[in-house]
């Protein structure tokens, strides 16, 4: 493999990266803002119904601030990645071996953050007349706008890009490897 290929390619995935981690937190932060929510003809922004009105369990308020956290440290991660394509001095196979761990990274991070949103959406919203899930009242077009929705599927759809790309990383560090590996037993004499 081509090495300035690969860091051309890493310095791209690391700033269209860093754009989806940073609109993800954007997102996050304007979904629980500035989206209304009609429950019991009464209208709440998604931040008082996760902290403050008592509508959803304590765990809730946990997850929402991990959510935060995980999209803050995709921002970091990538950011990270960036600087070490930009040096432009790292040896290909410790450069193979730096891809393989972003794949792992993505592929482990992503899970996590996926199971996460799961656990936010499956939590219980209930107000004494009415009881239902968080993504079943982001869905339900009664009582969350259709923007609401598209920004709660923007984090699924962002966490499987990370997936995504944590399976080609890892793929190419790992056939980048086993390139180096054989090109060294190749050169060894017999």
């Amino acid at each position: 493999m081509e090495r300035k290929v690969v860091i051309k390619w890493l310095k791209i995935f690391s700033i269209s990266f860093l754009i989806l981690s940073l609109v993800g937190l954007v997102d996050l932060i304007l979904f629980s803002t500035i989206i209304n929510v009609t429950l019991d003809t009464q209208q709440f922004i998604i931040l008082t119904i996760i902290f403050q009105s008592g509508f959803m369990s304590p765990h809730a308020a946990l997850l929402w601030i991990i959510l935060l956290s995980v999209f803050s440290g995709f921002i970091v991660f990538s950011y990270s990645i960036f600087k070490v394509a930009n040096k432009n001095t790292i040896e290909s196979e410790i450069l193979a071996k730096f891809l393989l761990l972003i794949g792992l990274f993505l592929i482990i991070g992503g899970f996590i953050t996926m199971n996460f949103i799961v656990l936010l959406g499956n939590s219980n919203i209930n107000t004494g007349g009415y009881n239902e899930t968080f993504q079943n009242a982001i869905f339900s077009p009664s009582i969350t706008p259709l923007f609401g929705a598209i920004m709660w599927f923007y984090f699924t759809v962002v966490v499987s890009c990370f997936l995504t790309s944590g399976l080609i990383f890892g793929g190419i560090g790992l056939k980048w490897m086993l390139l180096i590996q054989e090109e060294e037993s190749d050169s060894k004499p017999s």
